[in-house]
């Protein structure tokens, strides 16, 4: 939750070679955990708002639109026993054959646990940066 965390540096800096996209799915999840993130970060809302601004611009945006049927198929079968909330996420990391970072436990034991590897956490994220 700060700036000059694992997840601040990889999302305020430019890093050689690490694109980083989303789908809008993550316009809902930041809105919808937006107090939770003012409670932890202890920053004002303004300063919330101008960092999300900040952050948002150096993510490139796919619209779910463009994600292959077999991609939405194989996503639904991960995330249905999991959170299918979290089906566009997946669905997106399928398409272009990246890497999910999430901070959800659930999300990730259960993906792991059905044999998807291309799912990190942010301690994982710390040690890829590290090198």
């Amino acid at each position: 939750m700060s700036s000059n965390g694992t997840v601040g540096t990889f999302l305020l800096k430019d890093l050689q070679g690490q694109e980083k996209l989303s789908c809008y799915m993550l316009y809902v999840e930041i809105f919808d955990k937006k107090d939770k993130i003012l409670k932890y970060s202890k920053i004002g809302e303004k300063e919330l708002l101008e960092l999300l601004y900040l952050v948002l611009k150096r993510i490139d945006f796919i619209n779910e639109s463009q994600i292959s049927k077999a991609n939405w198929t194989k996503a639904t079968e991960l995330t249905k026993d999991i959170d299918i909330k979290d089906i566009s996420f997946v669905a997106l990391t399928l398409e272009t054959d990246g890497i999910l970072l999430t901070g959800d436990k659930k999300l990730y034991k259960g993906l792991k646990r059905k044999g998807f590897e291309r799912v990190v956490t942010v301690g994982e994220l710390r040690e890829i940066l590290k090198k």
